[in-house]
């Protein structure tokens, strides 16, 4: 059981986007040690890439395995499935019905698709999963989340739609002390990319860690972070 307030690594993993092979050769890089480590998956495992619920499962697997090491976050890709899955309960707002139709544009029919090859049990097991993942998670003066934040609001008051769906903006108007760590926005989408052959996270000076390298994008990667060390690993 890891200890909470003295892990040797506290790795953040970036957007998986169903690229289960890079996954794969990911934790083999990091060789993940659940005694000594916290590892913290920001969101976004599906969708896009070809293997949405393999990654899943995996995600899932090691969680349970290990739930005092790993914390697995909600991505805006979670709300949408989510979202169409409780709209096939029954229930029903409007910005659900967005999210579930935006969910099905944007890489989640091929996730349907694989969810649905599954048993029922297995298939509901996975949706419960997801629908009940946090949105935020604290250690020390580490604040992890998919997105982003509102810069002009104090970190215990941030909304869930900021923390999941946030991508322009806060990022120059930020000025807390807490290092900000997300995902969400590939770091080759930012204003000042420069088309480096091989995107790595970036390390704002304002405390803010960007993770998400575009691994389903042409040449894009899949990274983990130490927040601790800032030493970084890619597949």
């Amino acid at each position: 059981m890891s200890n909470l307030f003295g892990c040797s690594r506290v790795l953040a993993v970036g957007d998986i986007h169903g690229m289960y092979e890079k996954l794969i050769k990911l934790m083999d890089q990091i060789q993940f040690a659940p005694v000594d480590d916290l590892l913290v998956f920001l969101g976004d495992y599906i969708d896009r890439g070809p293997d949405s619920v393999k990654c899943m499962q995996y995600v899932y697997n090691l969680q349970r395995r290990y739930p005092d090491s790993v914390i697995c976050l909600m991505g805006n890709h979670e709300v949408m499935l989510s979202s169409y899955f409780l709209q096939k309960k029954g229930i029903h707002t409007d910005l659900m019905k967005d999210f579930a139709d935006s969910w099905l544009e944007n890489g989640g029919l091929e996730t349907l698709q694989q969810l649905n090859e599954l048993d029922a049990s297995t298939r509901e097991t996975l949706v419960n999963w997801v629908t009940d993942l946090p949105v935020q998670f604290r250690y020390q003066e580490f604040f992890f989340c998919h997105a982003g934040i509102d810069a002009d609001m104090a970190l215990d008051r941030q909304t869930d739609f900021d923390l999941l769906w946030k991508r322009h903006g806060w990022r120059e108007r930020y000025k807390g002390t807490e290092t900000i760590v997300v995902g969400h926005t590939p770091v080759q989408k930012l204003p000042d990319w420069t088309g480096r052959r091989a995107p790595k996270p970036r390390f704002l000076t304002n405390n803010i860690i960007l993770c998400d390298t575009g691994v389903y994008m042409t040449g894009g990667r899949l990274s983990c972070v130490d927040v601790l060390s800032r030493k970084g690993w890619q597949a």
